[in-house]
């Protein structure tokens, strides 16, 4: 079930909320949690019930886990529950890339991979280690389940912690208004930028990526994979975090940003401030400090800057090319850092930024990729310009910038979404500057343009529910 969808927009949130609303004016938190408890689970067996179990399980362990730690204060009982998240994801995670990629394995283990498991296994780490160091405490078991499993949050994020959740259904949870119109702007944004420009750039990109061994690949049509990938990835992330909040708000629960108009940074440490944000926390928090962050001289740094970005990559995928893609901004991060370290020379904001979006989005290259094979054969195109073969290639150009035919090109909508990106202010920006009525002016047409595209084609499943 997608945030997308006509099930979950007519079918299971009006039917959720109103829910909500009755056991709000009738009952206690408890039971209002509960609801949305057995709610988030529906939710999230809608996908695949048999995955059902593992979350439930996960859930389970981890409390218990929490509460020996919480007693006894034991970093024993710390590196249990990460060994035991961590088992997770390389059973149900890497198992397969590990057979067949590492090993060779002529029968490869292969398991289908559980929504959502790279998310909860994370969220439930940093809970772990927030309790070891008295940075939170251990809620009632429906809290703490309700903390993992709310369903805006679930899929894919933002990755939250119970010191930012669990205060808020404290006991005047329900007494609080509920703030609709900001709400319905974040939601009807989200669904906006997933469904109207996200899933329309989704068929070229495919195409470009579908037939990475058949295509001569030169610069431009490089740059149409870069740029037209980079496009539909932002707004798909994006929109689907604005929804996320926006339901959020619905339930009276605020979500952190996760976003801050990544494509505007001026340098790759400031894309990392913009860009998945509660990822980026995450990784700095509970991977890059405790292997000695900085403070342990440069060349210790860059190693962990590095270590952190390999993993960070992996974490995405099991594959080359998400460890590529590691590789590439570990790198960038630590020439930034240098750059900063040796000379006070700082780059006009408008080259530091075309040369960090540049960076960016050639990286995103082995993202996308199905291997690295592929990544690898999209980049040689970069010694591929036409204009040394004999001419200014004004075929070329026109075709990149304007077609989005079966050549697997992106055309001029790639362009505009990235304008966008670049000119327009992010969402909590933008609602944060709206009256209610204008909230209410930008919501409805934005939602009657989803409802009607949603109706004339099939839905497309988030790109981060690959993660």
């Amino acid at each position: 079930m997608l945030f997308s969808s006509m099930d979950f927009l007519i079918g299971f949130l009006p039917a959720v909320w109103l829910l909500f609303l009755l056991l709000r004016s009738m009952s206690g938190a408890n039971t209002t949690l509960m609801m949305l408890v057995a709610a988030s689970w529906w939710f999230y067996a809608a996908w695949y019930p048999l995955y059902l179990p593992l979350l439930i399980g996960s859930i389970a362990v981890n409390y218990w886990i929490g509460t020996r730690i919480a007693l006894a204060g034991s970093r024993v009982w710390l590196v249990s529950g990460v060994i035991f998240n961590l088992s997770l994801l390389g059973v149900f995670k890497y198992l397969g890339f590990i057979t067949t990629d590492i090993f060779q394995l002529k029968s490869p283990v292969n398991v289908a991979l559980p929504l959502a498991i790279s998310f909860y296994t994370f969220q439930q780490i940093a809970w772990l280690a927030d309790l070891r160091q008295n940075k939170t405490a251990v809620p009632g078991i429906i809290r703490y389940t309700f903390f993992v499993s709310f369903f805006p949050q679930l899929i894919a994020g933002p990755i939250v912690h119970a010191r930012q959740v669990v205060p808020q259904i404290a006991a005047d949870w329900l007494k609080r208004p509920i703030p609709v119109a900001l709400a319905l702007t974040f939601l009807s944004v989200g669904l906006a930028k997933k469904v109207l420009i996200a899933d329309t750039l989704a068929p070229g990109v495919d195409l470009i990526y579908g037939n990475v061994a058949a295509t001569n690949f030169d610069m431009w049509q490089v740059w149409s994979a870069a740029a037209g990938y980079g496009a539909q990835l932002y707004f798909d992330f994006s929109g689907y975090a604005d929804m996320a909040i926006g339901l959020a708000l619905l339930f009276g629960i605020r979500l952190p940003f996760n976003f801050l108009s990544p494509y505007k940074a001026v340098s790759i440490i400031d894309f990392w401030r913009r860009w998945h944000i509660t990822l980026s926390k995450f990784l700095r928090d509970y991977l890059y400090i405790p292997l000695g962050g900085s403070r342990k001289g440069r060349l210790r740094r860059y190693a962990n800057l590095m270590i952190t970005m390999l993993l960070g990559g992996l974490w995405h995928g099991a594959g080359w090319q998400f460890l590529l893609w590691g590789g590439i901004h570990g790198g960038l991060l630590t020439l930034n850092h240098l750059w900063r370290a040796v000379t006070p020379i700082r780059l006009p904001l408008f080259l530091a930024w075309a040369l960090t979006l540049i960076a960016v989005l050639l990286a995103w290259i082995p993202f996308r990729a199905d291997n690295l094979t592929d990544a690898l054969h999209i980049f040689s195109g970069l010694g591929r310009f036409p204009i040394l073969e004999g001419g200014f290639p004004t075929t070329e150009i026109v075709g990149a910038l304007m077609s989005l035919d079966a050549s697997g090109q992106v055309g001029w909508l790639a362009i505009l979404a990235m304008l966008f990106a670049l000119l327009a202010p992010s969402t909590h920006v933008l609602a944060s500057s709206l009256t209610p009525l204008q909230k209410g002016l930008l919501s409805a047409p934005l939602l009657l343009m989803v409802f009607k595209t949603i109706a004339e084609r099939p839905d497309r499943v988030f790109l981060y529910f690959n993660f």
